[in-house]
């Protein structure tokens, strides 16, 4: 990445111990943060009542059960159950652990965006803070490993872009193809980030050797020839030979079941097959282009004591937890992105037109999902993106006037984050009153 000639001494510099110990303690807090009351659901719930006896099934014979996604997230589910047993620790603890990671990756991604320590810590508290990553870490969904590997590939890719050498960008962005490679193993979404990035990447590879200029060309332009190119081999070694390879492996102990290789062919006939077929409707579907507006969220748990206990009251709280992202991050995080949207473009700045790319190429395919079935967490790799457009936002700021707008940010979204802690965690329980209290939107019930 490029270090900033003014950059900060001491704690915060770019010194590789200092980057090692603070991205070790990222990841411990973010552990520290997401797990209070992650095992407080004894039972399964929502889509765990999917993937939870897949992992079962699996564990137990091999069978890889739900066979419209590909394997690896189930299988991370399954390997949290063999480590720690068939119970709700063991359920929720790859997800616990991608989670952590997520922020981590959100903190290394924003780091290689802006060389600023500070600002890629504000990042990852942004991100905890966001309620997306809270939420699907303490539930066994797959959603969570989407969004983790495609965070990894977006720091790895950046760093690729910033690289010095051809040798270092080539490793880098191989890296990157290899986190794309593992997202699209979890679901078929995890690819959307790819063809966003390969559209990146020949752009840039074109305005190059078109030898494009403006008026106002500056070395700062995205597309300026200062760092070095991989060329068509490396391109096609990192952003297609890579991804296939790490995609393909995920899939080897099906083969090995199967004890053929046609199974890879015969997974994905069945797998097309069922994500352009018709679904049953749902009550909590939502269209794409809602998304943005938070119209929709989705209720995961809303288990309210019976009659014969007394039924649900102030002192009779239920159990809920429900996919809200923290309004306050959502919208602010938008006009965020809609900067980073003309920073990128305009002003053809290179950091902010990454975090455009990712935000919209994860969002903007759903468009024409074939299904026709759609949820409000389709959204969730998108709105991860939301702390580092925030913080390049805040870089763009006078140095008062940054740390003015960081921590006004950091106050409000923890103070909303509090607020809606009772619908995000199910050990806390809610009443009637505290529940109309947050129920915002006639959509959100």
């Amino acid at each position: 990445m490029n270090v900033a000639a003014s950059a900060p001494r001491g704690w915060l510099g770019l010194h590789p111990r200092n980057l090692t110990i603070i991205g070790a303690l990222v990841f411990l807090v973010a552990l520290a943060a997401l797990a209070p009351g992650f095992t407080s659901a004894k039972k399964i719930y929502f889509d765990e009542t999917w993937y939870v006896p897949t992992a079962r099934q699996w564990l137990a014979n091999g069978v890889m059960l739900h066979p419209e996604h590909p394997p690896l997230a189930k299988m991370l589910i399954a390997a949290g159950m063999k480590l720690f047993g068939d119970n709700p620790f063991g359920w929720r603890a790859m997800p616990l652990a991608f989670g952590a990671l997520t922020v981590t990756g959100v903190w290394l991604w924003t780091l290689a965006l802006t060389s600023d320590v500070a600002l890629a810590l504000f990042s990852a508290a942004i991100t905890l803070l966001d309620g997306v990553v809270f939420v699907q870490s303490r539930i066994a969904m797959l959603d969570i490993f989407i969004i983790c590997f495609c965070v990894l590939a977006l720091a790895a890719f950046t760093a690729g872009e910033n690289a010095v050498t051809k040798g270092g960008a080539l490793r880098w962005h191989l890296v990157a193809g290899c986190c794309l490679g593992l997202a699209g193993a979890c679901k078929w979404s995890g690819w959307f980030l790819a063809f966003g990035l390969i559209a990146l990447k020949l752009t840039i590879a074109l305005l190059r050797v078109w030898r494009a200029r403006f008026e106002d060309a500056r070395t700062g332009d995205f597309y300026a020839p200062g760092a070095p190119a991989i060329g068509v081999a490396g391109g096609l070694a990192a952003y297609l030979a890579a991804p296939f390879l790490v995609y393909f492996l995920c899939y080897v102990p099906q083969l090995i079941h199967a004890h053929s290789l046609y199974e890879f062919i015969a997974t994905h006939e069945n797998m097309i097959a069922i994500m352009t077929g018709k679904s049953a409707d749902h009550p909590y579907k939502s269209l794409w282009w809602t998304w943005p507006a938070l119209w929709r969220p989705v209720w995961y748990l809303f288990d309210a004591p019976d009659k014969a206990a007394g039924g649900w009251s102030e002192t009779g709280k239920a159990a809920a937890v429900v996919g809200l992202p923290n309004p306050f991050v959502l919208f602010a995080g938008e006009l965020a992105i809609l900067w980073t949207l003309y920073a990128g473009v305009i002003r053809r700045a290179r950091a902010p037109l990454i975090v455009a790319t990712a935000f919209f190429a994860q969002w903007l395919p759903w468009a024409v999902n074939p299904k026709g079935l759609e949820f409000y967490y389709y959204f969730y790799p998108s709105i991860v993106c939301l702390g580092p457009a925030l913080a390049l936002a805040a870089g763009a700021l006078e140095r008062p006037w940054r740390d003015a707008f960081a921590w006004a940010t950091l106050g409000i979204a923890m103070a909303m984050f509090v607020f809606f802690l009772p619908v995000l965690v199910s050990a806390i329980g809610i009443g009637p009153a505290a529940f109309e209290l947050r129920i915002w939107l006639p959509s959100w019930r």
